[in-house]
């Protein structure tokens, strides 16, 4: 009894040795960090501590105590990133903080970018660290006070990429890439629905590595689009994939369109709003339109033209024209991702598979219902047909209305003639 008594207040006496030595070493690492902290306060805790730059600008000095205690770099003390402080009062002039000192995988990728390249060139107004992470009150990315998690990290490349005076001066294509992204699907699910999985601009352009549009190894380059939102979007990628659009891109035609090309950029909607590009009533019209309708291109890739105009003209684009839902659009024969050519035996307007097409609208269509054409043109026998029949019908309707006038003229003449020679003859 007494044996297990002695181990027990052994076991004390070890743990709390441990104790013991942790606390003391605790303070050996942060005690002069502390010591240096007050030193530092002593000026830089004063709220009107300024400098003069070359430029003759008042810098502030001011480094608030209690920001900082509440920073990510608290525990490392002023002298952790300074470290060229060996004394106090220290040199008027201390060398530029090297965040690479311990995010040197960062600053690598950073060196990459197009920020650190207009840097290089000297402009001014270029980013670095401390301008999207701040100074001394750097938060993890998972704190929501931090420039850099979800809810304000669009807030926080708006300082540059919305100001009229920077986006004027650097030629930046989208003037206000935040006003659009708010109103976006991946806007609203972050910014209001706390969705912190949807699109942000890191998810897109990258988060250190942020690279031009006509970078090759950019994520936005326009080859790359597919592959990023991909990244979310893995099974419409995966159908894009297998479409007549990706194998043009492949072959390095801008012209055959990716994801922006349909759905937009930053101010990206859900097909379900009136106002988005992909709308069932504007899918024809804003957008298919601009590749097929285009002499340019069709002339250059040997696609069917006159494509959006006979559809426009045929059942189904009228009643779309009048606002119908129901009616089918573009996506609703070709697909929307999986589009292929009609001699793919995979495709949906393959001759094969065109009654399973219609039948999704018309249930117990027939294979003599499929038949039907909807692309009527000049250059195809059906639309020769109706060509002529619409050139005869025009000119029965012209000719039995012209004889219609001519004979109500004569009459009216004829009429007219009488009534003058009654009068007359009283």
């Amino acid at each position: 009894m007494q044996t297990n008594r002695n181990r027990s207040r052994f076991k004390q006496g070890v743990f709390l040795s441990r104790v013991f030595i942790t606390v003391c070493v605790v303070l050996l690492f942060h005690l002069p960090s502390l010591f240096a902290q007050d030193a530092c306060s002593e000026c830089h805790g004063q709220s009107d501590f300024t400098t003069v730059d070359t430029a003759g600008n008042e810098i502030s000095l001011f480094v608030d105590a209690q920001l900082f205690s509440q920073s990510i770099h608290a525990d490392l003390g002023c002298e952790g990133c300074h470290a060229d402080v060996t004394e106090i009062p220290h040199a008027e002039t201390l060398a530029k903080v090297d965040c690479g000192m311990c995010h040197d995988d960062a600053v690598t990728e950073y060196q990459k970018s197009i920020h650190y390249h207009a840097i290089k060139e000297g402009s001014p107004d270029a980013p670095t660290c401390a301008d999207c992470h701040g100074k001394h009150d750097i938060m993890p990315v998972a704190n929501p006070e931090s420039r850099v998690h979800p809810l304000k990290v669009a807030a926080t490349c708006a300082r540059c990429h919305s100001d009229p005076k920077i986006v004027q001066k650097y030629d930046i294509p989208i003037a206000d890439a935040l006003s659009a992204y708010q109103k976006s699907v991946h806007g609203v699910a972050v910014l209001s629905e706390k969705n912190f999985d949807a699109a942000n601009c890191n998810s897109c352009h990258g988060s250190h590595d942020i690279r031009t549009l006509d970078d090759p190894a950019a994520p936005i380059f326009w080859k790359n689009v597919p592959e990023t939102c991909g990244q979310c979007h893995g099974d419409i990628y995966e159908q894009y994939t297998t479409s007549v659009h990706w194998s043009a891109a492949q072959k390095g035609i801008r012209n055959a369109p990716v994801c922006t090309d349909c759905h937009g950029e930053h101010e990206v909607k859900s097909p379900q709003d009136p106002s988005s590009p992909v709308h069932p009533l504007r899918v024809a019209a804003a957008t298919c339109e601009r590749c097929h309708a285009s002499e340019l291109i069709t002339g250059r890739y040997g696609i069917a033209d006159e494509r959006i105009a006979t559809f426009q003209d045929s059942y189904h684009g009228l009643a779309i024209q009048g606002g119908s839902l129901a009616a089918a659009n573009c996506a609703s024969c070709h697909g929307i991702h999986n589009i292929l050519p009609s001699s793919d035996p995979r495709s949906m307007i393959n001759p094969a598979n065109l009654r399973k097409t219609c039948g999704s609208c018309h249930p117990g269509a027939t294979v003599n219902f499929a038949k039907g054409p909807v692309h009527l043109t000049t250059s195809t026998t059906p639309g020769r047909v109706v060509q002529y029949v619409q050139k005869f019908y025009f000119w029965l309707i012209v000719i039995t209305i012209g004889a219609m006038i001519v004979h109500n003229g004569a009459d009216f003449v004829r009429r007219a003639r009488k009534h003058i020679r009654e009068r007359e003859e009283e």
